[in-house]
């Protein structure tokens, strides 16, 4: 091989990029490689080609479509720079119209009645009966400090909490003051509208949230009262509801990747390559958009639900974890131990924290 020129992995490694997104993209015609084996089907690539794949792995990370992307990346600097943003003001006008037709569909949505789901959730709180709840949390093999913060908490209203914060930064306290003082704070508005409790709490986070600097965390809390599950959440941390074999993801990770791939934008393996897949676009920390998604599911007797950190969705195989949440004899506290226990066989580097909760 001339040494001039990269093998895929070389290329892979040079770009920070994976094979598979670069056979990806080869396919494309975006990034074709400089020479094929006609035996082996070995790929080679000019050094020069690095700029192009990490060029077409930022464009794609925005968002835009391959087409575009084959335009723009043959263009001088000074058209590039034009074609980028003409592409962005477009997708500014997207967003606003998007934005008008939200607003009025959830004034429609405001406007239908409320009774049925009133009467659904009286005449089946009783039927939930008595929870059971555990955590479970572990620094893991990395970091020098343990920046997950977990709690279950019985309310004087009979309702129970699971909350959930993962923090980021150099204040590794930072999640667990986060944490309480939320938690404080629902409990003092427990006999509210569990989702009006959970948003008017959560100012005390966002008052303590650092003016500036990297220090920020996620955070993640369920509130179940009766056959109805509360959650507002922030970040990457997760709420899963189990119900027999079936596994729903309540919580959607608040990245720009995963917001691409939920729309179709983005396939999902260029997005787990990507080197940006793992940075949050939401969050408890200073300039960053802090309000919280507000969900409501229903509950069944028998429900499994389930709030992690990445420290163990990002690490577990999907497989392993649904195995263990399926079990239908698993008790809470085995559980619990059993998903930090997944975290650290599969050699997680980060934090991992879990709550769980059977009905």
């Amino acid at each position: 091989m001339d040494e001039t020129l990269l093998s895929i992995g070389d290329l892979a490694a040079a770009s920070g990029l994976s094979p598979k997104a670069l056979r990806m993209y080869a396919e494309s015609e975006l990034l074709r490689p400089r020479h094929v084996d006609p035996f082996t089907g070995y790929r080679s690539y000019g050094r020069d080609q690095v700029e192009r794949a990490r060029l077409i792995a930022a464009l794609r990370g925005l968002g835009m479509g391959l087409a575009r992307i084959h335009v723009l990346c043959d263009l001088d600097s000074a058209a590039a720079v034009s074609e980028l943003r003409s592409w962005w003001r477009q997708e500014e006008a997207d967003v606003l119209s998007r934005r008008a037709a939200v607003d009025t569909l959830a004034r429609e949505l405001g406007e239908r009645p409320q009774e049925d789901i009133t009467m659904t959730a009286s005449t089946t709180a009783r039927s939930a009966g008595p929870l059971r709840t555990a955590t479970a949390a572990d620094r893991g093999p990395v970091r020098a400090a343990q920046q997950d913060a977990v709690l279950s908490r019985e309310l004087d209203d009979g309702s129970t909490l699971l909350a959930l914060a993962d923090g980021f930064g150099s204040d590794d306290d930072l999640s667990a003051r986060i944490l309480s003082a939320f938690a404080d704070a629902v409990g003092e508005r427990a006999s509210a509208d569990p989702l009006a409790a959970l948003e008017s709490a959560w100012s005390a986070a966002e008052e303590l949230i650092p003016p500036d600097g990297p220090n920020g965390t996620t955070l993640t809390a369920a509130l179940i009262r009766g056959s109805r599950l509360h959650v507002a959440h922030i970040g990457d941390t997760r709420v899963t509801l189990v119900r027999g074999t079936r596994i729903e993801a309540v919580t959607q990770d608040h990245t720009r990747l995963r917001s691409l791939v939920a729309a179709g934008r983005i396939a999902p393996e260029e997005a787990a390559a990507h080197p940006d897949r793992a940075v949050l676009n939401r969050a408890l920390a200073a300039g960053a958009p802090t309000a919280p998604d507000l969900l409501i599911r229903r509950l069944e007797p028998g429900d499994l639900v389930l709030l992690a950190s990445d420290g163990l969705h990002a690490v577990v195989d999907p497989s392993d974890l649904a195995d263990a949440l399926t079990a239908s004899a698993a008790d809470v506290d085995r559980l619990a131990d059993q998903l930090v226990a997944l975290s650290l066989e599969a050699g997680g580097p980060d934090n991992v924290a879990v709550a769980v909760t059977r009905v």
